[in-house]
């Protein structure tokens, strides 16, 4: 439902309910003068004083709670007339790119079988696709490692030759424990739909088509094709395609900085895209890289997207064909067409300086952009209204109004933390929310309403001019505040506060007060909720509800601006004030015991059977440290301790010598060279068998750099300051690994860990053990020989 629609539908429960409306109104000022007799009416029963607000808290608790349905994608059929894009074709292509939709990592034998369908379709189309088959590594400063591995990126052109090239990309590898029918087939199949769209056609500017390899061992393909491949020189604009669940809208969550040529490509045609520009500012911030990060830091403009839900299915066994919904598919595509169409279309502007915009969509239907300075001048119009009417608004409740909406938030979200800290207590599961999101949204949004409605208590006798002015200053502070580390956020407040700044100058200029503070609050709020509770959705989907609590204290002001223009300021509160906190009670009990994980939804769970030496062999569960399912316990004494040659604890119990493990890794020197700080090693890692190698060098080595290759060749990275570290080679081609190091002059204790994808006969009762709910992730069951080696 539409947020519109459930307004509509609330005023008319309203007037059904209400006798006493009156009878002619301004026709201008109608559904408002309305909503003011509801809510505002000096009533002599006070009866008649409680339903309007009641209606709107249970109205507000349900919108906060079911907000996601007005994001949902558009149809495969509306996207297809909007856009051109033909999503059947594309699910089509990736299911027979895909075949028996077995797991396809990067440097495997399944990973070739996808690379030459992926040739046939492609040539099938009328392309004539290249291969580029480099052995690349690439360092993190941030994670104090390197990742190495052998890609094979396919890329084809159209267009006339030249720069101010398009490059669309996705990438073709999957993770060990999925088949990646999501991530990344989704974004294979839209790239091979839009290169089927453009087949023929003449353009006026050249657009390249990639699909990398190896991103999800460290962004591989990308980081080979921007510093070595011939074509990279000719980009100008790039589009990426990926995602983190099999369903849900396309979100565009990312773009280069300035964004103006960004943003102008995606929104030249209309088309239903869901973005904002405080999600671009808060994805900068966190370790989560796609092929993109390349991009950008080649210099490209970029737009990235993806689709994120559910979160329990991304990289998993149930990343399949049946689980892919096609209309995100489809929402996708046909966004990343019309931002290719925008960019090609759109004229040279290299003679002016590119903007900085923000940017958000309304409710998925068009998009909203406006300068950066248009942010500030409408927040800070707003903020001074606002202090204008709350000054204007005599002296009664001078301090006790504008101490109230901090008081909200603060209660809120302590409610709400600690309601969460004891779930935490109560249950054993690390993410209880994941079957049952539905829990969580009703515990946070009612701690939220509780803070507003006690908000209201505290501002009794109050006069709601001052109370909404209030308010007010809090939410345009707060986003002039958030503006500091996030200049894209202020577009989610900006054209509420404006709208609400307008109403407030006339009400403190002693206009009809009643009927601006309805009508501006009324419509302001709304405009507010429009932009803000799509973006709490898909704060909710990607972080879960660990952070919940800030949830409800966002919830507990926007709440607060949306009652009190049908609140009385002499009502009495002790009625509502219980049924909200029966609402967090069931609701907190409801969390506490609803189902945490279901087939469908189902609890990361790998089992790794480590391998060192006769004596020391162990079950390892992961990735997180929750405790064993009571099946698997039942066969091994599972408990939570310190493991040998592992940092911390781990959920592990003893196991025999595993079958098929590969021979430890073996470090050889090949070389080394003094220098007058240290030494330069140039190093031989040898893993017969191994699907995977990993080294794991302790801080007082004191790294300073690694380089891939016998010559360093493949890449590197260089650490400023002493640090643990871990480097990693995946795919055949790490059976011999060549690495120079320049490290302290100090001998140190290397570990090795040597994978083999998947487990042995002796654990197959431990396998059938898993419950139904439970599902292998990332990289999946497999067999670990570790050892150490002073290097």
């Amino acid at each position: 439902m539409l947020i519109q629609d459930y307004f509509s539908s609330v005023g008319n429960s309203f007037t059904c309910a209400m006798s006493f409306t009156r009878k002619r109104v301004d026709a201008a000022f109608q559904a408002h003068t309305l909503v003011i007799d509801w809510g505002m009416t000096q009533a002599t029963n006070s009866t008649l004083k409680v339903p309007a607000i009641l209606t709107m808290m249970v109205g507000l608790l349900f919108l906060f709670c079911f907000k996601g349905v007005v994001t949902a994608p558009p149809s495969v059929t509306e996207t297809g007339a909007a856009t051109g894009f033909d999503t059947k074709a594309a699910i089509d292509r990736l299911a027979r790119v895909l075949g028996d939709e077995r797991p396809h990592p990067v440097d495997s034998a399944a990973n070739d079988l996808v690379r030459e369908r992926i040739l046939s379709e492609i040539k099938i189309l009328g392309y004539t696709p290249e291969v580029r088959d480099d052995f690349a590594c690439r360092g993190s400063k941030r994670f104090g490692g390197m990742s190495c591995a052998r890609v094979r990126n396919i890329l084809f052109r159209t267009g006339p030759g030249g720069g101010g090239a398009a490059l669309v990309a996705a990438h073709y590898d999957s993770v060990p424990a999925g088949p990646g029918a999501s991530d990344d087939g989704a974004g294979v199949a839209a790239t091979l739909e839009i290169a089927a769209r453009l087949a023929g056609q003449k353009l006026p500017k050249p657009v390249i088509f990639l699909l990398t390899d190896g991103e999800e061992v460290g962004l591989l393909g990308a980081t080979s094709f921007v510093r070595k491949d011939p074509w990279a020189k000719d980009v100008a604009f790039a589009i990426n395609m990926e995602a983190r669940g099999t369903g849900g809208p396309a979100i565009m969550f990312q773009t280069s900085a300035p964004n103006g040529r960004d943003v102008a490509a995606l929104t030249a045609k209309p088309v239903r895209t869901i973005a904002n520009s405080m999600a671009a500012d808060v994805y900068r911030t966190l370790p989560n890289d796609t092929d993109a990060t390349e991009f950008l830091g080649k210099g490209y403009d970029v737009v990235n997207f993806a689709f994120i839900a559910p979160l329990a299915r991304y990289h998993t066994p149930l990343d399949t064909l049946a689980y892919l919904e096609h209309a995100s598919v489809g929402h996708m595509g046909g966004a990343a067409l019309v931002a290719l169409e925008g960019y090609l279309e759109a004229k040279p502007t290299a003679d002016n300086p590119e903007a900085q915009v923000i940017y958000s969509d309304i409710l998925g239907r068009i998009m909203l952009v406006l300068p950066v300075t248009a942010g500030y001048l409408l927040l800070g119009f707003g903020l001074l209204a606002a202090s204008f009417a709350y000054v204007r608004s005599g002296p009664k409740g001078a301090v006790k109004a504008l101490a109230a909406p901090l008081a909200s938030i603060l209660v809120a979200g302590g409610i709400g933390f600690g309601a969460l800290w004891l779930i935490d207590q109560m249950r054993i599961e690390s993410q209880w929310w994941f079957a049952t999101p539905m829990a969580g949204r009703a515990l946070v949004y009612s701690s939220g309403l509780l803070g507003a409605l006690l908000a209201l208590w505290l501002c009794r006798g109050i006069s709601a001019t001052r109370v909404l002015a209030g308010a007010w200053v809090w939410v345009t502070g707060l986003f002039l505040g958030l503006s500091i580390v996030s200049p894209g956020s202020m577009i989610l407040a900006a054209p509420a506060a404006g709208l609400a700044g307008l109403g407030f100058l006339l009400t403190g200029m002693k206009a009809d007060r009643k009927l601006l503070v309805n009508v501006f609050g009324l419509t302001a709020a709304l405009v507010l909720l429009i932009f803000i509770l799509p973006a709490l959705d898909f704060a909710e989907v990607g972080l879960g509800f660990g952070l919940g609590w800030a949830f409800g204290a966002l919830a507990a002001l926007l709440m607060l601006c949306t009652l009190v223009p049908v609140w009385q300021s002499d009502a009495k509160m002790a009625g509502l004030t219980l049924m909200t906190l029966v609402a967090v009670g069931s609701s907190l009990a409801w969390a506490a015991a609803a189902p945490a994980y279901s087939p469908e939804i189902p609890r990361p769970l790998n089992v790794q059977h480590w391998h060192d030496g006769e004596a020391d062999n162990a079950w390892v569960l992961g990735p997180s440290n929750e405790a064993a399912p009571e099946t698997m316990q039942a066969l091994a004494p599972f408990k939570l301790a310190p493991l040998r040659n592992n940092d911390g604890a781990r959920v592990h119990a003893p196991a025999p010598v595993p079958t098929g493990a590969t021979v430890p890794a073996r470090i050889e020197i090949l070389s080394e060279t003094k220098t007058a700080d240290g030494r330069i090693l140039k190093l031989r890692v040898l893993a017969p068998g191994a699907d995977e190698i990993v080294l794991s060098i302790p801080k007082e080595a004191q790294v300073r750099s690694f380089r891939g290759g016998i010559d360093g060749q493949a890449g590197g990275v260089n650490f400023e300051k002493p640090q643990g570290h871990g480097l990693r080679c995946v795919g055949r081609s790490c059976v011999q690994w060549d690495l120079e190091v320049t490290l302290g002059a100090a001998e140190t204790s290397w570990t090795t860990f040597a994978t083999v994808r998947g487990l042995g006969p002796e654990a197959a009762p431990l396998v059938k053990a898993r419950p139904p709910s439970a599902s292998p992730v990332q990289g999946g069951d497999k067999r670990i020989t570790n050892q150490s080696q002073r290097i």
